[in-house]
C-alpha cells in the first residue's frame, strides 16, 4: 500500500489513488524532474542514498539469503525502517466558535503514521510540519477550507513536529477527535 500511496507519487509522479496530491508528494517527483535542487536542500541536511544504491544492497542481501531469483524485482524505497515503539494515540479537543487549535506529534524523518480525524462540523484545516528550532515557518501538506474528516498515511519528510491546525469558522462549538497509529514519539497540544 505504501508503494501506491507514497512511493509512486513521490518518486515517479504516478498517483492512482490521489493520496500523493493530497499529501503533497507529487511535487517531489515534479521537482526532481525539473532539477530543482532547492527542494532537496530545504528538506534534508544531507542527500539520502539513492534508490539505486539501496536496491543494489537489497539485491545482495536477497541473493545471500535466498539465492538468485529471476522473477524477483526490488524496491528498497517501499519500506522505511525505524526504531522506536509502535504507538496508538488519540486526542479530542473542542473548538469554540471562531477559534482554532493544533494537535501535533514529534516524528523523526522517515517515520510513518496512519491517521484519522473527524469533526462534528466543518473546520478549516492545515496539515503541516515544523522543523526544530525554526520559528514562524512551516511546511503545509494539505489545506482545506471546510472539511469534517480525513484519514491517510504520512511519512515525515524531516525531523520535527507534524500535525494539524483546525479552525472553527461557525457560530457553534465543534468537537475534533484524532487518532494516530505509528512511530510518533507523542501526540500533544502545543
Amino acid at each position: 500500500m505504501l508503494l501506491v500511496t507514497v512511493v509512486m507519487p513521490a518518486e515517479y509522479g504516478k498517483d492512482p489513488l490521489g493520496t500523493g496530491r493530497l499529501l503533497g508528494l507529487t511535487k517531489l517527483s515534479q521537482a526532481s524532474e525539473e532539477g530543482a535542487g532547492t527542494v532537496a536542500s530545504a528538506t534534508t541536511a544531507s542527500p539520502p542514498a539513492s534508490t539505486g544504491d539501496a536496491n543494489v544492497r537489497l539485491a545482495e542481501k536477497a541473493k545471500a539469503a535466498f539465492g538468485e531469483n529471476k522473477g524477483q524485482s526490488l524496491d528498497a524505497a517501499a519500506t522505511s525502517l525505524t526504531t522506536g515503539e509502535l504507538r496508538r494515540d488519540t486526542m479530542a479537543i473542542t473548538l469554540p466558535p471562531g477559534k482554532g487549535a493544533e494537535i501535533k506529534a514529534h516524528l523523526k524523518q522517515g517515520a510513518g503514521v496512519v491517521y484519522r480525524w473527524k469533526a462534528s462540523g466543518d473546520v478549516a484545516v492545515d496539515m503541516h510540519g515544523e522543523r526544530p528550532d525554526v520559528k514562524g515557518a512551516w511546511t503545509s501538506y494539505a489545506v482545506e477550507p471546510a472539511q469534517q474528516q480525513a484519514e491517510g498515511t504520512f511519512i515525515a519528510p524531516f525531523d520535527g513536529t507534524h500535525g494539524w491546525y483546525w479552525q472553527n469558522r461557525s457560530d457553534q462549538p465543534v468537537d475534533v477527535e484524532v487518532e494516530v497509529v505509528g512511530f510518533q514519539v507523542d501526540l500533544y497540544r502545543p
